[in-house]
């Protein structure tokens, strides 16, 4: 039997497929958990989750990663579907937390190969 230590990818860049947003709760109350599936590098095949507000605005971690997968500011009152990014590949930036943890730091469109 093969067991496989989990936990959170290195912090770097990488080229990931957006699988899903979806609800959920914890310590600070209703959010989204995001989550990709890095597609190229020695993590490939490996999730990348980020949990933030359920109520997007231009400077909260919400606001950033829709911007960022949108490729565009954000409009007050926009409304945006999500499932229409869902199979789409971005480029996620992974960064080291102070606890020595990894968190995603930004998403963007991914580079036009």
């Amino acid at each position: 039997m093969k067991l496989k230590v989990s936990g959170g990818v290195p912090e770097g860049s990488y080229l990931a497929k957006f699988t899903k947003v979806e609800p959920t709760t914890n310590g600070f109350g209703p959010g989204l958990k995001w989550a990709w599936e890095i597609t190229s590098g020695a993590n490939t095949g490996q999730s990348v989750i980020c949990t933030t507000s359920n109520s997007p605005s231009p400077k909260n971690r919400c606001g950033k990663i829709l911007s960022g997968m949108l490729g565009k500011a954000l409009n007050t009152g926009e409304e945006f579907d999500t499932s229409t990014l869902v199979g789409q590949n971005f480029l996620v930036i992974v960064r080291k937390s102070e606890t020595g943890g990894t968190f995603v730091d930004s998403v963007t469109k991914a580079p036009v190969a």
